[in-house]
């Protein structure tokens, strides 16, 4: 009766004849009814209620009901209300525990769909702890019934090597036999195996024919990768355009790391029309969906005033949110702001913890700071044998600062025992980084090992390395290229170390005083009264 009346365009009295047919007991009257109440045709949308008969009918036994069950506490329904909503608002949590429960007892009647997802719900890849062993037992059964979707799924545990040795060849054959009958998902898998060459030869120019086909059917992943590729030039030329057209589709489809990865190509200029308002609007879709990347462009856009209103303390907000996701330049940027109060109270102590977050992850600079708060006691025990440490390990990790700070200790003597090869050596590195202070010293050694030498040091290599710093806008630099200049150019040459010795007076070096009066008095030539 119910078909008879929907067919005859009559929902109301349908879902009538359903609620009666359900409540004498017809679980497939319950499984219609629930549809009805979900869309509400013929009645009041009423969510609570069609779970409820849908959980009936999967009480009784009935397979589809029992798969649909185990496919809402997989993926929910609604939303959690948020605090002080009194609406009653209907929301069914995921449950992991009882979608398994209902998706086995589907399955183990033969249910297809029930079985892949089971399949999935034992996987790693659910997130939750998984069963790799008895999830690839229900994938087989669903695939050796045919489904496409259940290859893909065993596929991937087979590639993973979640079950021993990873078998990135039998994956393959599992992914061409869906791809055969059109999956998408097979198919951008694919795709990528020949891009990378797992499991099969590699062939960039089969992977990206295979891209492009899984990108025209909407898989969000396919067109992000094409996006990149394009973006960065990979296995095609560089089309900024072609690439926000890829990243666009893929971020409209909900992909959050198309949406930050818009943000970065209209940040860099490579946008068909480069906007640092839409590189921001869509950091800040992405940041809302707990990127910690876009989170912590977001807050570099609010620092810098680039896309939106300059506002550090929106700023500092957005660097939290990405240090607290575990995002490592973020938490560096959390020990800089608490380090000078910049948009946060200032507190050493604070600054520590986070530059000590960064530099449990490797960060070097972080490492190298930590040795600074000891070395002078803020917000940690002062302790300069610990700072030097410190420094000592920045230093292997990359810091140019660092770098610059050993190698001032092993010339010195201060903190470490004199040695001017390691002092070379390590001040090297940091000019080689484009440390200006580093490249400056590096000059003054090799200028004075010259010297020790009797001239045979290079004299062009530090004469290259002091332009380096002058061009970086170093008045220290400029001082030392004048003295550089009076020493090795000649005596036509004073006028020209002057100037620089000038320049670098009005740059603000110290020291650049007294190089103009020593070069001044070198060349006078009038009669002294």
């Amino acid at each position: 009766m119910a078909r008879r009346l929907a067919a005859r365009g009559d929902d109301v009295a349908a879902a009538r004849a359903l609620a009666a047919a359900a409540r004498a007991g017809s679980v497939e009257a319950m499984r219609g009814l629930a549809d009805a109440l979900i869309q509400g045709r013929g009645v009041l949308a009423d969510p609570a209620a069609a779970v409820r008969w849908i959980t009936a009918a999967a009480e009784a036994g009935d397979a589809d009901a029992q798969a649909r069950l185990g496919a809402l506490y997989a993926n929910g329904m609604g939303r959690a209300p948020a605090d002080g909503d009194t609406r009653g608002v209907f929301h069914l949590p995921v449950d992991v525990k009882l979608a398994r429960l209902w998706s086995e007892k589907a399955a183990t009647q033969g249910h297809v769909e029930a079985q892949v997802l089971l399949g999935w719900l034992l996987s790693r890849r659910s997130g939750a702890e998984g069963d790799p062993g008895r999830a690839a037992e229900w994938y087989r059964r669903a695939a050796d019934a045919g489904n496409a979707a259940a290859k893909v799924g065993l596929a991937m545990i087979l590639s993973s090597g979640d079950l021993g040795e990873p078998d990135a060849a039998g994956a393959v054959r599992l992914y061409e036999e869906a791809a055969a009958v059109g999956n998408p998902t097979a198919i951008y898998y694919l795709a990528m195996a020949h891009m990378l060459g797992e499991g099969t030869p590699q062939d960039p120019d089969r992977g990206l024919a295979r891209l492009k086909q899984a990108a025209e059917l909407q898989v969000a992943g396919a067109q992000r990768s094409l996006g990149v590729m394009y973006m960065r030039g990979q296995n095609v030329a560089q089309d900024g355009a072609a690439a926000e057209t890829w990243l666009r589709r893929a971020a409209l489809k909900g992909d959050v790391e198309a949406m930050a990865l818009l943000g970065d190509l209209h940040a860099g200029g490579l946008a068909r029309v480069p906007s640092e308002i839409e590189a921001a609007q869509w950091y800040q879709a992405a940041a809302d969906r707990g990127h910690a990347g876009a989170q912590m462009a977001l807050g570099l856009a609010y620092a810098s005033g680039r896309g939106l209103p300059k506002d550090v303390f929106e700023a500092v907000r957005w660097f939290a949110k990405a240090a607290d996701n575990g995002f490592v330049p973020a938490q560096f940027r959390m020990g800089i702001c608490h380090l000078g109060g910049d948009g946060v109270p200032q507190d050493y102590a604070r600054s520590a913890q986070y530059f000590r977050m960064a530099a449990d992850a490797g960060h070097a600079d972080a490492l190298y700071n930590l040795g600074v708060l000891h070395y002078h006691g803020y917000g940690l025990e002062k302790d300069e044998a610990q700072a030097m440490v410190l420094y000592g390990q920045a230093a292997e990790r990359g810091s140019a600062s660092a770098q610059f700070r050993v190698g001032r200790a092993y010339a010195t003597g201060a903190g470490l025992p004199q040695d001017v090869e390691a002092a070379l050596l390590w001040t090297r590195r940091a000019a080689e980084q484009g440390h200006v202070p580093g490249q400056v010293n590096l000059a003054r050694m090799l200028l004075a090992r010259g010297q020790e030498a009797e001239g045979h040091a290079t004299v062009a290599e530090a004469r290259a390395w002091l332009e380096k710093a002058v061009a970086a806008g170093s008045g220290e630099a400029m001082s030392t290229l004048a003295e550089l200049i009076a020493a090795h150019d000649g005596a036509a040459a004073v006028e020209t170390a002057l100037e620089w010795a000038r320049r670098g007076a009005k740059a603000g070096d110290p020291r650049a005083s007294q190089v103009i009066e020593a070069l001044e008095a070198r060349a006078f030539h009038g009669d002294v009264r």
